[in-house]
């Protein structure tokens, strides 16, 4: 936990899940951290690093009805200078009844977040990242709209109002939604175990490498 909270956002979505058996482990979660610590053990020299990309911005995603209790794991991931600041993954405290409802309410807490990043970025005189960080990305366009036009405001009455403040967020301007494709979306590293080429992806999207360098053997040496 403490390299996932620290260095180390690809672990988020599997320790956060192991954890919630920690009043009552069993066989299965031990095999699990087991494989947990087996990942780091193979990547030990992987590090967050910074300035080899522009990337800048927050990714939001949210994966429907992933728990055994129909409740759905949202997380979220910002980037600046092409390496991941800030992170997390929680499970939402209410069921949501469609993919478009758990993304929406999965970017509240990246709204959250976006609003201490601007307070932040100002009080270190950053001004120049405070409008690229305001900017959140996801891959659901029905959310996107629930956000931006209050028509639907009847199809969303049994949405808790906490998470209806992001909509005077996006009123306001202080936040930005935009869509990203899913094959795109780096926060979806946050939400669920995905296959080894696609992990990879979003982990070096995220500005996780290996801190090994590679370099060419010398002519003749085989």
């Amino acid at each position: 936990m403490y390299a996932m909270l620290g260095t180390r956002p690809d672990l988020a979505n599997a320790v956060g899940l192991v954890s919630q058996f920690n009043h009552s482990p069993k066989t299965e979660h031990l095999i699990a951290v087991k494989r947990i610590f087996r990942y780091l053990v193979g990547t030990r020299k992987y590090a967050l690093q910074y300035g080899l990309s522009n990337a800048c911005g927050g990714y939001s995603d949210a994966d429907w009805g992933a728990g055994e209790d129909r409740k759905s794991v949202g997380g979220f991931i910002f980037l600046l200078n092409g390496g991941a600041i800030c992170w997390g993954c929680k499970k939402q405290s209410s069921i949501a009844l469609s993919t478009t409802k758990a993304e929406y309410m999965g970017m509240t807490q990246a709204a959250k977040e976006i609003l201490w990043l601007r307070v932040l970025l100002d009080e270190i005189g950053a001004f120049e990242h405070i409008a690229p960080m305001a900017t959140l990305y996801s891959n659901n366009q029905g959310a996107i709209a629930l956000a931006h036009n209050p028509e639907y405001h009847a199809r969303t009455k049994h949405i808790d109002i906490q998470y209806h403040f992001r909509r005077d967020l996006v009123t306001s301007e202080k936040i930005h939604l935009r869509f990203c494709p899913g094959t795109e979306m780096i926060a979806d590293i946050m939400t669920k175990g995905l296959p080894r080429p696609t992990h990879d992806k979003q982990t070096e999207a995220m500005g996780l490498r290996s801190t090994i360098r590679y370099e060419p053997l010398p002519e003749g040496v085989c």
